[in-house]
Formats: C-alpha cells, sequence, structure tokens
C-alpha cells in the first residue's frame, strides 16, 4: 500500500475523537458497570458458592448462557458479566466504524474531507484506530477494575485482553459492512445480522455442553476459550487478533476496488419511467422497505427455527434449590426449562434487541428522506404530510407484526416437529403475539421523537431503547424492583410471565399509548419545517 493513501489519518483522528468524546466516554465505561452490576449480584448473595453451582447444573441456563467456567466467585462474575459487556463493545466498536466510514459517504461531508490532502485509506483507518483504541482502553480498565476489586492479576489482564479483541473483530466487520452497503442503515442492520449469528452459535455450543467448535464463531462468549482465572490460556488471544485483522484487510482491499459515494453491492437502478404500481405513497414506501422487510422476516424465522429445533435437546428438570433462589429462577420453575428457552429466545429476538431496532430504523428512514431532499420532491406533488408519514408507519406497525409472526411460527413449528406435539406451535405464536403492542410503543416513541426533535432523533431513539434494555438487565441481577422494570415497555409481555398469565389490559394501555404518541408526532410533523 502507498504510504500517501493514509496522508491526514492523524488529523481525522482527532477530529472524530472531538466529535464522539462525550459518546465515547459513555461506551468505554457501559462495559464495566455491567461488570459491576453482575459483581454486586453475586457478592450479594448469601450463599453465593450454592448458586452458582446450582446456576451452572441448570439445563436451561447452560443452554442460553453456558456452564460456570471456572466454578469460582471469579467464573459467575465473568458468566454473565463479561458476556454483557462483551455485547456492548462488540455493538459500539461496529457503530462507530460506520459512523466515520458509511454515514459519512452518505451525508456527503466525506467529499469535502477529500477536497484537502486526505488520502483514501484515512478515513478507514481513522475510524477503525478510534474503534480499536476505545476497545482497548475498555479493556485496560475491566483490568484495573478487577485488580482493585481483589482479583488475581493474570485473570484479570485476560479478561480485559478476552473483552478487548471481541471490540476488535466487530470493528473490523463494522469497516467491512460500511464497504458492501450503499447506506448507513443496511450497514448497521448487517451488524446486527452478524451478531445474531454469533448468538445462534453460542447456544449451540451451549446446548452441546459448552466446549465445541461453535465457540469460535461467537466473540461475546471467547472468554470460555481463554479461561481468565481458570486456566488462564493466553494463546487464543493472539489467534482472536488475527481474526480481527481479517475483515479490516478485507475493508481495505474493497475500499480500494469501489468509488466513493458507493458500495461493494451496487445500487440497482430503477426504471426510466415509474410503473403504475407506485401511484401512492404507500406504494412508493413499500418499495422504500421491502427488502429490509423480507431480510427481517427470513432471518427471524431462521433464526426461531433453529432455536425451536434445538429446544427439546433441554432437560425440563430444575432444582428446587434454585427455583426458591430469586424470582427468575421461579419463574423457570412455573414455565418448564423448554418453554422458558423458547419464551427467553422470543423475548430477546422478537422484542428487546430485534424488532425494536427494526422499529427505530424504519422511522429514521424518514429523516434520511428528508435530508436527502426527496420528500420535498414528493410533499411538492398533491401530496399531504400525514399521507407520506402514515405510509412508512404502516409499513412499520404491519412489518414488525409480519417478522413477529415468522419468528414465532418458525419458532413453534421447530418445536413441534422434534418433540412430536403439535400445541406447541399456537403456544409460541401466543408468546410472539404478546410482544406486539411493546414493539409498537417503541414505534410510537420514535415517531414522537421524530416528528418534534428531528435533529436529535437519532440519539434519543437509541438512548430511550438502551435505557429500557439496562433496566431489565439491572432487574435481571437484582439491581433494581420489578416496580422499576414496569416503567419500560417489556415488563408487560415478559418471559417471566406464562402465556396464559398475561394480563391483556396491559397490552391494551400500550396500544393506546402507542396511538396517542404516534398522533403527537404527527402533530409536531406537521407543524416543523421539512429538513
Amino acid at each position: 500500500m502507498n504510504k500517501n493513501h493514509f496522508a491526514g489519518t492523524g488529523k481525522l483522528l482527532k477530529l472524530y475523537f472531538r466529535r464522539d468524546r462525550i459518546l465515547m466516554i459513555l461506551w468505554v465505561l457501559l462495559p464495566i458497570i455491567l461488570l459491576g452490576g453482575q459483581m454486586s449480584f453475586v457478592k450479594a448473595m448469601p450463599d453465593w458458592r450454592g448458586f452458582i453451582t446450582e446456576l451452572s447444573s441448570s439445563p436451561l441456563t447452560s443452554a442460553l448462557l453456558g456452564p460456570i467456567v471456572p466454578l469460582s466467585i471469579e467464573g459467575a462474575i465473568l458468566w454473565r458479566g463479561i458476556l454483557q459487556a462483551s455485547i456492548a463493545i462488540m455493538m459500539a466498536t461496529a457503530f462507530i466504524t460506520i459512523r466515520h466510514t458509511r454515514s459519512e459517504e452518505a451525508s456527503g461531508r466525506n467529499e469535502l474531507i477529500f477536497g484537502k490532502p486526505i488520502g483514501r485509506y484515512a478515513n478507514l483507518s481513522a475510524a477503525l484506530i478510534l474503534s480499536c483504541g476505545g476497545s482497548l482502553i475498555t479493556g485496560l480498565l475491566t483490568t484495573v477494575y478487577l485488580i482493585l476489586n481483589g482479583f488475581a492479576v493474570s485473570g484479570s489482564l485476560l479478561a480485559g485482553l478476552t473483552l478487548t479483541t471481541s471490540g476488535f473483530i466487530f470493528a473490523g466487520i463494522g469497516g467491512l459492512c460500511s464497504q458492501i452497503f450503499i447506506h448507513s442503515g443496511s450497514a448497521r442492520g448487517a451488524v446486527f445480522g452478524v451478531y445474531g449469528l454469533t448468538m445462534v452459535a453460542m447456544v449451540m455450543n451451549n446446548i452441546q455442553g459448552g466446549d465445541t467448535y461453535w465457540i469460535w464463531f461467537a466473540p461475546e462468549a471467547w472468554f470460555r476459550l481463554t479461561v481468565p482465572f481458570g486456566e488462564n490460556d493466553f494463546w487464543p488471544i493472539f489467534f482472536f487478533i488475527l481474526l480481527s485483522v481479517l475483515p479490516m484487510v478485507l475493508s481495505y482491499g474493497f475500499l480500494r476496488r469501489r468509488d466513493l459515494g458507493t458500495g461493494l453491492i451496487p445500487q440497482r437502478e430503477g426504471s426510466e419511467k415509474a410503473s403504475l404500481k407506485l401511484n401512492s405513497t404507500m406504494a412508493f414506501a413499500w418499495r422504500q422497505n421491502k427488502f429490509n422487510l423480507i431480510l427481517w422476516v427470513i432471518s427471524m424465522a431462521y433464526l426461531g427455527g433453529m432455536m425451536g429445533l434445538a429446544t427439546p435437546n433441554i432437560s425440563e428438570a430444575i432444582s428446587a434449590t434454585l427455583a426458591q433462589m430469586n424470582t427468575w429462577g421461579e419463574a423457570v420453575a412455573k414455565l418448564g426449562n423448554q418453554e422458558a428457552f423458547i419464551s427467553i429466545l422470543i423475548y430477546i429476538l422478537g422484542l428487546m434487541a430485534g424488532l425494536s431496532v427494526f422499529a427505530i430504523t424504519t422511522i429514521q428512514k424518514l429523516r434520511q428522506e428528508e435530508t436527502k431532499h426527496y420528500a420535498d420532491i414528493i410533499l411538492s406533488r398533491p401530496v399531504s404530510r400525514f399521507k407520506w408519514l402514515g405510509s412508512y408507519l404502516t409499513v412499520a406497525f404491519v412489518g414488525s407484526t409480519l417478522i413477529l409472526l415468522a419468528l414465532g411460527f418458525a419458532a413453534g413449528l421447530g418445536w413441534a416437529i422434534v418433540s412430536g406435539e403439535f400445541s406447541y406451535l399456537p403456544r409460541v405464536l401466543g408468546m410472539t403475539l404478546s410482544k406486539i403492542p411493546p414493539v409498537w410503543t417503541i414505534i410510537g416513541i420514535a415517531v414522537l421523537i421524530y416528528g418534534w426533535l428531528p435533529r436529535i432523533a437519532f440519539i434519543l431513539n437509541w438512548l430511550v431503547l438502551g435505557i429500557f434494555i439496562f433496566i431489565e438487565m439491572f432487574w435481571e441481577v437484582g439491581i433494581v424492583e420489578w416496580s422499576m422494570l414496569q416503567w419500560t415497555p417489556f415488563a408487560y409481555a415478559h418471559y417471566s410471565i406464562p402465556i396464559h398469565e398475561l394480563s391483556v389490559f396491559p397490552l391494551i394501555i400500550l396500544i393506546i399509548i402507542t396511538a396517542a404518541f404516534t398522533w403527537l408526532g404527527l402533530v409536531g410533523f406537521r407543524r416543523r419545517s421539512i429538513g
């Protein structure tokens, strides 16, 4: 590579750091907060040794999170704390990389940057250095945090390095997706898709005992290969680094072969003459979102089917001791391990980390239409703002319902076929249908923010979803009470509530709240200027 291609990397790195200095502090500290929450939870247990022994032997927790390794207080903290911390750093590094590469190109700001003496690879290099540097800082702070809490230096260092490498590989994946796709939303969606595949690999590994080749494809669970505070195997770290370099090298190769503003997958040009099918705003909104929607349906059906087929492999036996330890154990005892497994996965995929993402990204496309002045063209015709916004909302509301149905049908059918009990299918469909009102509430919040605060809607939407997810995580480790969780829409279709005991009234209230938020968002959109 010509060294001139990297000219200006340092200047861009300073610029990007200055732009993200507040955001970077948040995502660097977040993994440590999550790790600290698990540490507080484990240390607060009156009999943590008995607790982790029961958790490690539970078929359900082993299937979802794997057995606790090593079987010690350090292992119990890493078992969930490092897993959550890894997921946070993986998403952060990928999105930061996309923000400073594909998003900059899509907005046209890169044209201003390359008007200066800046090398072709400077932009990507600065983004990767910023992401990987933040990941490294997080790993070092994690190491210091564990040492200050009295844990062994070697194990603490290995835990920090393992966390760092999980961020490295997703920084590379973010850079790679930025070269492949022409829109930043598509690149972020691809990152979520890759994360979904890593989660499948993690669960398949856990179901098969926690020590299979599947674990190599799940960066969030790489601590099972290094085993901090146990075997303390440092050699996988070198392999993780080499593995992380691969998508980065591919990113540079693809960047060299494409034009500025394009992606490796070229944007298909439409016909010179519009089809008669595009004679309405609804038809136009469908055309704009159909590829994304179909991809979500197929992906959720695949993930649901895989999980459904794996469910009968989980033993239904649950320890009476575990069932009495906390409310989570009581809920699992009531549901049974297999139903709880399906319920938790549908909760995560269909609500907390799946459809909420689809809901937000679909509404955020409206802002993209504004900033690119496409909305001006449409609204210059005899088209009302209400019809234009309403068409996208229809896609969001109906599309989220279709995705949930695909997830529930595939998961229920897979479970039913393998077990030979087809009563599971309607039960699982009921679980997914109960997630519709909470997902719609997320859409309503996104519309409200977009209608009144479009310029900061991107940040606020993800911030609100992040707060909801953190409250859920803090509830699971006992930091917050159920009454706090009830301030989120998640609580009213929670996995811990059996489907036959789920109250319909709160779900109706959520739909009413959604309607109110949507109406307020429409009012704000009609009153403000476009652009």
